[in-house]
C-alpha cells in the first residue's frame, strides 16, 4: 500500500517512501544572548511498506546531535546541510558568481530536497499492529491527517476522513505500528527562518525573537527537521523553554546553564559584531524593566506554563495544534509580550447572535504600546464575525496577533496567529494610516481561510489563493467603510493594472519561477482581486446570485469536510466550481484574464439617429496598436532585466477580448435603460433602440430653474402644471447671482445650451457595472460627461467625469464646474480631491489664473477665518474635510507659468499656511497634515520641465512682485520656505513625530532640491540617518535618497551600500536597501542617476540655442536604445560593470554569512546580470625563493629574496609538448643552467612504456635514482592528483590505476605563483598550497 491509499491522503512521501507522517512533537531552547536554538523534534510515523529501510527529511542549518528511533539510536544518519555549501574560496570574484548559484539551485526549488536520511536499526521490524486494540483504532484515525509530498498530477478530488475505527471492514488494509523517530539539533548563526531583536550590544529595545515564515520552499526546514512543504499537513505539540524575565536573559551563575551553553570563560557571544565579556561589576538586569516576564506566542492552543526542572531561571511553555496544518504555518514569538483582549470591542448584540461561533480575538505587543494595539485593530472582532457568518466557521479557537520590530513584511500568517510589524501600529490621534492598516490586517485574517485551511496545489495556482484571500478582505472593508470607498479604490486598482500590465507574464504564469519574486507577488496582490470581483459581476449578470460567494463558501466547507483534499486548490478546480455554480462556461474568461496577459483599450463613439430612433455606437479595441511596448523605469528596471535573464518570454497584447458588457443610456425622461452587448470583434456598430419620446431634456429643466431662481420667479406651480418632477443633483451649489460674480463662475454659451437641447439623451455610460478591467475613451461632448458627474450616483461615474474635465482643454467653465463639485459636500471625499487636483490645470495666464483663484477661495470658505486668509486651527474630527484640506496645497504646488516655474503667489500662500498652522485645540495629531504642507511648499520651489519651446515667461505678475515688495521677492521667498522646512525638521529631531514623518519627508525635499540643482550634492545630510539605532523606516528612507542621488557612482557610499545590503542586522533595512539598491540600477541604466542642474548657471526662464549644424543622430539613438531593456542593461554594464570597487563591494556582501536564501539569490542576480560568469578562478602555489646576496664592498653585503621568473617565455601548450623520453639519472657534473627556470615545469608521474611490476611476484621496486637538485620532485601528494579522465593507455601505477602526466604552467605573482583556467578536481576546488 502506497501513502496515497491512506484516507484522507493528499500529498507527502511518494510510495517508494513507504510511510506517511501523522504527529510532530517540536522543542525549543532559546538562548537570547547567544542567539543560539538548541531542540528536538519527535515525528510519529505510520508506516505503509514492511520493508521500510529509511526515513528521508528535510532539514537545514542544524546540526544534527542524537537521532533515535523508537528509543533506539540509529545506525546510520546521512545530513547534508545546503547552508554548508553556501560558500565559497577566498581567491573567488565576483565572476564567480555561477560556482555559487549552482549550489542554491537545488535548494530553492519546489519540491525541496532530502537533506536528512536516517536508516532504521536493523533489529527494529516494521510490525503489523491489531486493528481491534486501541493503539490501532487511534493510529488509524489519525491517518485521516496524515500527508506526503504532494505531486501536481493527483486529483483535486479526494476521500472524507474516516472516523475512529470500530470495526474492520474486509477491504481496510492492516495498519503498521507507528514509529517515534526523534531527534536532537543545535542552531547556530541563524540565517533563515528566525530573528532576534534587541540582542546586539547597545540595542536598547525589549529582547525578543520570531520565527519569519515564507511560502517559499525550505522555510520551516530551517528551524527543526520535517517534511517541508505547504501540503504536508499532520497535527502538532510545541513545547518552547525561555528565560521567566528580561533579567534571566544574562544570568550565568548557574552551573547547570554553564555546562550545558558550553560557557567555560564566560565569554558570552553576542550578535553579530563578536562577543562581549560580561565585567565583575556589571548589573545583570538591564534596567527598571528587568523584571518583566517573557511571553510566549505560539500558533495553536495554550496548555501549560511550568518551571525549568534544573535552570530555575526558565520556564517551559506548551502548546499542541488539534487540526492539522503545514510546517511552514507555525508560527513563535517570545518577547515581553502585553495580552490585550481585543474581544472586548464586540458588540454585545453581535456577541449574543454569533454564539458559540464566536472566537477570541487577542492581541500581543511590546511594552507600552497597549493603548496604539487597541486602536488599531479594534475592529477585528467585527472583521472576524463578517467572515463567519459569510464564508463559514472558523478551524481554530482563537486568533492572535503579535506586533513585533524589524519584521521584513507587513504581516507573517500562520494558523491561528500573526506576525505584524509593529509600524502597523497607530496611535488614536493619527488618520492618515487607518484604510491601509485595516486592509492589511484583515488580509492576515482571512488566510486563515484562504491560505491555511486552502492551500495552491501548485505554485501557479498562488492567483487564486491570494485574490480569495484579498475579495474576502474587500468585501469586508465595504462593509466597514462604505460601498463608495470600496467601489472607489477598487477602480484606482484597475488604472494601476493598466498602467503596469504591459509586457507582463500573465497571473498564472507568475508562479512558474519559483520562489515567486517580489514584485510578481506583488502583482498578483493587485490583480487576482480585480479579476475576482469582475468574475463575481459576470456571474451575478448570468444567475441573478451572488454565486462567488457561493463558491468560495463551499469551498471551505468541503476543506473542513475533507472532501477537497487536503485542501489543495487548483485553477481548473476554480473554474469547475464556477462553472458548475454559475451554469455558465468561463473558459473565455480565464483564457484572457488568468492564463492572458494585458487588457483592452476601447475608441467609442455615439450618434444618435432621428429617422430611426437608435442609438449607434462604433466600440473598435486598439490594445494592440497603443500597447506593443512601454519604456523601460528604474522602479520596472530590474523585474525587466532579471525576466529577460531567465528567458521569461511574454506574448503580445491580445488584440481582442471577448465578454458582455453593460451599456446604461440615460435618455431625456431620465430613465436609464441597460443594454447588454456581447464584445465579439475588435470593431463592432452597435445600433440600440431610443425608448423615450417627446420628453424634455432634465438638464434643460435645470436651466429654466437655474434661471427662475435668478429671476425671483417661483417655478413650482409650472412645473407641476407641465407634470415635470423638479431634480436635485449634485453640484448645484454657488447659483446665486451674487456667488456667481464672487466667485467667477461661468456658465455655458448659448451655442452649448443650443445643442444641449438638440440632444436626444443624457448620457451614456459604458461597462456600468464594473467587469471589465480596461481603458474606455466615449466620445461624448463635456455637457454629457457633466450630466453623469451631477446625476449619475456611482462614485465610478462620478470619477471619470472627474478624469475627463482633468483631460481636456482647459477653460474657465471647466474650473467653474470643477470649484462646484470640489464645494458640494454630499460628494464623496474621494471625487473632491480628484476636483481639486484637476483645478490646477486651469490656473493659466491665459484664463487669469481663474484655478489657483477657485482653490484659494475653496480654502478660504471651507478653512478659513471670514473674510481672512488666515486658517482656523485645525479640527479633524470631520475626516472627509481633512482629506479635503490636505488635497487643496498638493493642488496649489502643481500651478506652473509657462516658463514651468510656480508663481510667487502661491508659493507665498502655501507658505502662509504653513506658519499660521495651529493645531493646539484639536484632538488629532497634524504631523501628516505638516508633513504634506512642507511637500507641497518644497514643489514650488523645484523647476518643472519648460513647457514654452522659446524659454520666456509670458506670465505678467511683475506688478505682483512689485505689490509685494522685496519681502516677498523670489530669492526671499525661497529663503523663507528652505527656513521653514528646516525648521519643522529640527522640531522634528527634539520632539519626534508619529514615526518620524515629517523627518522622512524632509529628507525627501532636500533629495529633491539637490535633484533640481537648487541646493548643493551633500551626502552628509542622509549619511547620519542611516546608522544603527534610527527609526527603521527613516533609515530605509535615506539609503533611498542616497541612491537617487547617484550614490552607487560614488566609490565610497556604495562599498558602504552594499555592506550594509549583506550586514545589518535588521531584515526589514536589508531588504529595503537591496529594492533600493535594484532600482538605482535601473536609474544609472536609465540614465537618473547623476543631478540635474541648469547648465552654466543658466536661470529659468532662459534660453539655450543649440547649433542646427551638430549631428545628434548618435545620441538620439542612444537615448532610444535604453527605452528598451536590452539598451539599458548594455548602459548598465558600460557604467558599472568595470568599476573595481563595485565589484569587490558587491562581492562582500553576496559572501557574507549573515543574509538569507533570498537575499543571496537577489545579489547572485544582480552579479549576473552585471558581470560575465567565469567557472575558472586563480589557484595559488608555493612556489621556492632563493636568498641572493651581493657584495657592495667594504665588507658590506646586501642580500635579497628572489623568486625564480618562470614567466620570460610563452608557456607551452600540453597539446603540443611530445612525449617525454624515459626518465634518466642526470651526471653529478649537470650545471643549473641546463634546467632554464624560463620553460614550464613538468610533473611526470611514470615515462610512457615503463611500469613498474605491480603482481606480488614480479619482485620489490627499485629504488629511483636520486635527482639533481634542480630537477622537479615528485611528490606523494601530487602523483596521486591525476585526472582520472585520461585515456587507458596511460602506463599503470603500483596500484594499477592509471597514471596520467600533470603539467602545472606557473607563473609568479604576490606571494607565490598561481596557475589559470585549471581544470583538475583541485583547480575547481579552489586549490591550496601547493608542493614546492
Amino acid at each position: 500500500m502506497s501513502p496515497r491509499d491512506c484516507a484522507g491522503w493528499s500529498g507527502g512521501t511518494t510510495e517508494a517512501d513507504g510511510l506517511c507522517t501523522g504527529h510532530q512533537r517540536v522543542g525549543f531552547d532559546i538562548n537570547f544572548s547567544r542567539r543560539r536554538l538548541k531542540g528536538w523534534t519527535e515525528i510519529t510515523i505510520n508506516p505503509t511498506d514492511p520493508m521500510l529501510r529509511q526515513v528521508r527529511l528535510n532539514a537545514r542549518q542544524c546540526e544534527i546531535t542524537k537521532c533515535t528511533i523508537n528509543g533506539k539510536t540509529a545506525p546510520q544518519v546521512k545530513y547534508d546541510n545546503p547552508y554548508s555549501k553556501i560558500k565559497i574560496h577566498d581567491t573567488a570574484t565576483v565572476h564567480q558568481h555561477g560556482m555559487l548559484r549552482k549550489k542554491i539551485e537545488g535548494v530553492l526549488h519546489d519540491p525541496p530536497e532530502f537533506e536528512l536520511v536516517v536508516t532504521l536499526p536493523s533489529k527494529l521490524k516494521i510490525e503489523a499492529a491489531d486493528p481491534f486494540n486501541i493503539a490501532a483504532q487511534h493510529a488509524l484515525a489519525g491517518r485521516g491527517n496524515v500527508t506526503g509530498r504532494a505531486t501536481p498530477d493527483v486529483p483535486d478530488g479526494g476521500v472524507k476522513t474516516p472516523a475512529p475505527i470500530t470495526a474492520r471492514p474486509d477491504n481496510m488494509y492492516t495498519p503498521f505500528m507507528p514509529l517515534v523517530l526523534r531527534i536532537e539539533f543545535v542552531l547556530d548563526n541563524i540565517r533563515d527562518g528566525f530573528t532576534f531583536v534587541g540582542c546586539e550590544p547597545g540595542d536598547m529595545r525589549y529582547p525578543h525573537a520570531y520565527t519569519t515564515n515564507s511560502p517559499i520552499p525550505g522555510a520551516a526546514c530551517c528551524l527543526f527537521p520535517t517534511l517541508d512543504g505547504i501540503h504536508e499537513r499532520w497535527t502538532w505539540e510545541i513545547e518552547v523553554t525561555v528565560p521567566r524575565t528580561i533579567s534571566d536573559i544574562d544570568k550565568r551563575s548557574s552551573p547547570v546553564v554553564m555546562q550545558e551553553e558550553g560557557e567555560a570563560n564566560g565569554t558570552i557571544t553576542n550578535g553579530i559584531n563578536g562577543s562581549r565579556t560580561p565585567k565583575p561589576d556589571e548589573d545583570v538586569t538591564m534596567d527598571e524593566d528587568g523584571d518583566l516576564d517573557m511571553v510566549v506566542v505560539c500558533s495553536g492552543d495554550f496548555v501549560d506554563e511550568e518551571p525549568h526542572p534544573t535552570n530555575p531561571t526558565k520556564k517551559i511553555v506548551k502548546f499542541t495544534q488539534p487540526q492539522a496544518v503545514a510546517p511552514q504555518h507555525i508560527s513563535i514569538a517570545v518577547g515581553p509580550f502585553e495580552r490585550v483582549n481585543l474581544s472586548e470591542f464586540r458588540d454585545q448584540e453581535n456577541e449574543d447572535a454569533m454564539a458559540q461561533m464566536a472566537k477570541d480575538v487577542i492581541g500581543y505587543c511590546l511594552p507600552g504600546r497597549d493603548a496604539d494595539l487597541k486602536n488599531t485593530c479594534m475592529f477585528m472582532p467585527k472583521a472576524i464575525d463578517y467572515a463567519v457568518k459569510e464564508y463559514g466557521a472558523y478551524t481554530f479557537s482563537n486568533f492572535k496577533l503579535c506586533f513585533v520590530d524589524d519584521l521584513a513584511t507587513d504581516t507573517v500568517e500562520s494558523a491561528s496567529l500573526a506576525l505584524c510589524s509593529n509600524s502597523l501600529l497607530f496611535p488614536e490621534a493619527i488618520v492618515d494610516p487607518l484604510w491601509d492598516v485595516t486592509k492589511k490586517l484583515t488580509y492576515a485574517l482571512t488566510t486563515q481561510w484562504s491560505g491555511i485551511q486552502i492551500v495552491p496545489k501548485d505554485w501557479a495556482d498562488i492567483w487564486v489563493i491570494i485574490g480569495l484571500s484579498y475579495w474576502m478582505t474587500g468585501q469586508f472593508l465595504r462593509t466597514l467603510f462604505g460601498n463608495n470607498e470600496y467601489r472607489f479604490r477598487l477602480k484606482k486598482d484597475a488604472e494601476r493594472i493598466c498602467e503596469l500590465d504591459i509586457g507582463r507574464p500573465s497571473l498564472y504564469a507568475q508562479g512558474f519561477q519559483v520562489p515567486i519574486e517580489p514584485a510578481s507577488l506583488d502583482f498578483i496582490k493587485l490583480k487576482a482581486p480585480v479579476v475576482l470581483t469582475i468574475l463575481e459581476r459576470r456571474l451575478w449578470k448570468v444567475s441573478s446570485s451572488m454565486v462567488l460567494n457561493r463558491v468560495v463558501r463551499k469551498t471551505f466547507l468541503s476543506a473542513e469536510a475533507g472532501d477537497l483534499k487536503n485542501g489543495l486548490m487548483s485553477t481548473a478546480h476554480f473554474i469547475r466550481l464556477c462553472e458548475k455554480n454559475g451554469h455558465n462556461k468561463l473558459d473565455a474568461f480565464f483564457q484572457q484574464w488568468v492564463y492572458g496577459s494585458g487588457y483592452p483599450k476601447f475608441e467609442i463613439s455615439q450618434r444618435f439617429n432621428k429617422k430611426r430612433m437608435i442609438v449607434e455606437l462604433g466600440i473598435r479595441q486598439v490594445q494592440g496598436e497603443e500597447l506593443a511596448g512601454r519604456k523601460v523605469t528604474p522602479e520596472e528596471f530590474m523585474k525587466d532585466a532579471l525576466d529577460r535573464q531567465k528567458n521569461v518570454v511574454v506574448g503580445p497584447t491580445p488584440p481582442l477580448f471577448t465578454g458582455p458588457m453593460t451599456i446604461r443610456i440615460h435618455e431625456a425622461d431620465g430613465t436609464p435603460y441597460e443594454h447588454v452587448v456581447d464584445i465579439k470583434d475588435a470593431y463592432m456598430k452597435l445600433e440600440i433602440p431610443y425608448n423615450t419620446k417627446y420628453k424634455r431634456l432634465k438638464r434643460s429643466r435645470r436651466q429654466k430653474e437655474r434661471a427662475a431662481a435668478g429671476a425671483g420667479v417661483d417655478v413650482s406651480l409650472d412645473a407641476q402644471q407641465n407634470d415635470d418632477v423638479l431634480l436635485y443633483c449634485l453640484g448645484d451649489v454657488l447659483q446665486g447671482e451674487e456667488e456667481v460674480d464672487d466667485w467667477r463662475l461661468v456658465d455655458w454659451s448659448k451655442e452649448d445650451e443650443e445643442r444641449m437641447a438638440q440632444e436626444s439623451f443624457e448620457w451614456i455610460r459604458m461597462d456600468a457595472d464594473f467587469e471589465w478591467i480596461c481603458a474606455l475613451n466615449i466620445g461624448q461632448p463635456d455637457y454629457m460627461f457633466l450630466s453623469q458627474l451631477q446625476q449619475d450616483r456611482d462614485v465610478i461615474a462620478q470619477y471619470d467625469s472627474v478624469r475627463h474635465f482633468a483631460k481636456v482643454r482647459e477653460s474657465a467653465l471647466v474650473s467653474t464646474i470643477l470649484v462646484r463639485t470640489l464645494m458640494d459636500r454630499r460628494y464623496y471625499y474621494g471625487i473632491r480631491v480628484e476636483a481639486a487636483m484637476a483645478l490646477a490645470r486651469c490656473a493659466t495666464a491665459e484664463l487669469d489664473w481663474v484655478g489657483q483663484f477657485h482653490l484659494q477661495k475653496a480654502f478660504q470658505e471651507f478653512f478659513c477665518y471670514p473674510g481672512s486668509q488666515i486658517p482656523r486651527g485645525n479640527d479633524f474630527s470631520d475626516f472627509t474635510a481633512y482629506y479635503v484640506q490636505n488635497a487643496i496645497p498638493r493642488a496649489m504646488s502643481r500651478i506652473r507659468n509657462l516658463s514651468g516655474a510656480c508663481p510667487g503667489t502661491v508659493q507665498k500662500w502655501i507658505l502662509d499656511v504653513l506658519r499660521y498652522n495651529d493645531n493646539s485645540n484639536n484632538q488629532w495629531d497634524d504631523c501628516y497634515y505638516v508633513a504634506n504642507l512642507m511637500r507641497a511648499l518644497a514643489d514650488t520651489l523645484s523647476p518643472q520641465s519648460q513647457e514654452d519651446p522659446f524659454g520666456f515667461d509670458l506670465m505678467d505678475e511683475d506688478d505682483d512682485d512689485e505689490e509685494d515688495g522685496d519681502e516677498y521677492s523670489e530669492k526671499k521667498l525661497h529663503e523663507m520656505a528652505l527656513a521653514e522646512i528646516d525648521r519643522y525638521q529640527r522640531m522634528d529631531q527634539w520632539q519626534p513625530t508619529y514615526r518620524n514623518i515629517v523627518s522622512e519627508v524632509a529628507l525627501g525635499i532636500r533629495k529633491d532640491l539637490m535633484l533640481k540643482g537648487i541646493k548643493d550634492l551633500d551626502y552628509r545630510v542622509f549619511m547620519a540617518y542611516t546608522r544603527e539605532g534610527t527609526l527603521d523606516t527613516l533609515r530605509v528612507k535615506a539609503f533611498d535618497c542616497l541612491i537617487d542621488l547617484g550614490a552607487l557612482r560614488n566609490p565610497n557610499l556604495a562599498p558602504y551600500i552594499c555592506y550594509v545590503m549583506g550586514n545589518d542586522p535588521s531584515p526589514f533595512v536589508r531588504r529595503r536597501a537591496q529594492m533600493a539598491f535594484g532600482r538605482g540600477l535601473g536609474l544609472i541604466a536609465c540614465e537618473q542617476a547623476k543631478p540635474v542642474a541648469p547648465p552654466n548657471g543658466l536661470r529659468l526662464g532662459e534660453m539655450i540655442i543649440e547649433d542646427p549644424g551638430v549631428d545628434n543622430a548618435a545620441g538620439r539613438q542612444e537615448e532610444l536604445a535604453k527605452e528598451t531593456i536590452d539598451g539599458a542593461i548594455t548602459a548598465l554594464k558600460k557604467a558599472v560593470s568595470e568599476d573595481p570597487m563595485m565589484k569587490e563591494a558587491l562581492w562582500t556582501a553576496t559572501t557574507s554569512p549573515e543574509i538569507g536564501l533570498i537575499e543571496l539569490r537577489f545579489l547572485l542576480d544582480i552579479c549576473d546580470l552585471l558581470y560575465t560568469a567565469k567557472i575558472s578562478h586563480l589557484v595559488i602555489l608555493k612556489t621556492r625563493k632563493r636568498l641572493r646576496v651581493k657584495h657592495l664592498g667594504k665588507g658590506l653585503l646586501h642580500f635579497t629574496w628572489k623568486y625564480p621568473d618562470l614567466t620570460q617565455r610563452r608557456p607551452v601548450s600540453p597539446t603540443s609538448v611530445p612525449a617525454p623520453p624515459p626518465l634518466q639519472p642526470p651526471p653529478h657534473h649537470t650545471s643549473m643552467s641546463q634546467f632554464p627556470r624560463s620553460m614550464p615545469i613538468k610533473l611526470i608521474t611514470n615515462p610512457r612504456g615503463k611500469s613498474p611490476p605491480t603482481t606480488p611476484g614480479s619482485g620489490p621496486v627499485k629504488k629511483r635514482p636520486q635527482q639533481h637538485p634542480g630537477s622537479v620532485r615528485r611528490t606523494p601528494s601530487i602523483s596521486h592528483a591525476h585526472n582520472s579522465s585520461q585515456p587507458h593507455s596511460q602506463s599503470q601505477a603500483p596500484n594499477g590505476t592509471t597514471a596520467p602526466r600533470i603539467i602545472l604552467k606557473l607563473k609568479v605573482g604576490g606571494g607565490g605563483a598561481a596557475a589559470g583556467g585549471s581544470s583538475t578536481p583541485g583547480g575547481a576546488n579552489g586549490g591550496g598550497d601547493g608542493g614546492h
